[in-house]
């Protein structure tokens, strides 16, 4: 009897190390369970910030591209809009200046204006035996031009619309425009240059 006791003590006693170890393990399976559980978590974390942060930056680089595109059209379409309304003004104000070109050659001061430019070409060059061209209603002006420009054969030319003349030596290579139609090319190109129309955006 004595022997089962101590029998009996001892197995009792051998479960309950046995319990301890069990607990102990258990223990440290729960703790590196739970470890292994916030790695991963962490992980997740991570990798779902990661992927969010990429879909954050592709979606702000496609909503620039899209504001600078919708700029870029918007700046194309204004600039466009500004050079039609610039186009417009400068054919009213060259449209009148041509009409008071017009008026001008009408008037009893343009044949006098006629003489000064040929005298002006006679005294920058040598024209004796060139052309003088003219418009085809000038040409009743000849006459009294070619004097201040001995030798000079008077022609009507196409070039001339507005009124003038132009002075072209013998050999060609000396062409002096005169005409009222160089005059306001040039006043076009000064006010182009001066105006401050220029359309920067």
């Amino acid at each position: 009897m004595a022997e089962d006791k101590n029998l009996q003590k001892k197995l009792a006693k051998f479960a309950e190390e046995i319990m301890n170890i069990a607990r102990s393990e258990c223990s440290t399976i729960e703790e590196e369970t739970q470890s292994d559980l916030e790695t991963q978590r962490a992980g997740l974390k991570a990798a779902a910030d990661a992927e969010a942060a990429k879909y954050f930056e592709a979606e702000l680089r496609e909503i620039d591209g899209q504001s600078r595109a919708a700029a870029f059209s918007e700046k194309d379409r204004l600039r466009k809009e500004l050079f039609s309304i610039r186009e417009k003004y400068m054919s009213n104000v060259f449209a009148q200046a041509a009409e008071r070109l017009s008026e001008f050659t009408a008037g009893s001061d343009y044949a006098a204006f006629l003489n000064a430019k040929a005298a002006e070409a006679a005294a920058q060059g040598d024209f004796a035996g060139g052309t003088l061209y003219l418009r085809q209603e000038d040409l009743s002006y000849a006459d009294a031009l070619t004097k201040a420009l001995p030798g000079c054969t008077a022609a009507a030319s196409p070039e001339i619309h507005l009124g003038g003349l132009i002075a072209v030596s013998a050999d060609g290579r000396t062409r002096l425009d005169l005409s009222l139609d160089a005059a306001l090319e040039g006043q076009k190109q000064w006010f182009f240059s001066n105006s401050k129309l220029d359309i920067t955006l």
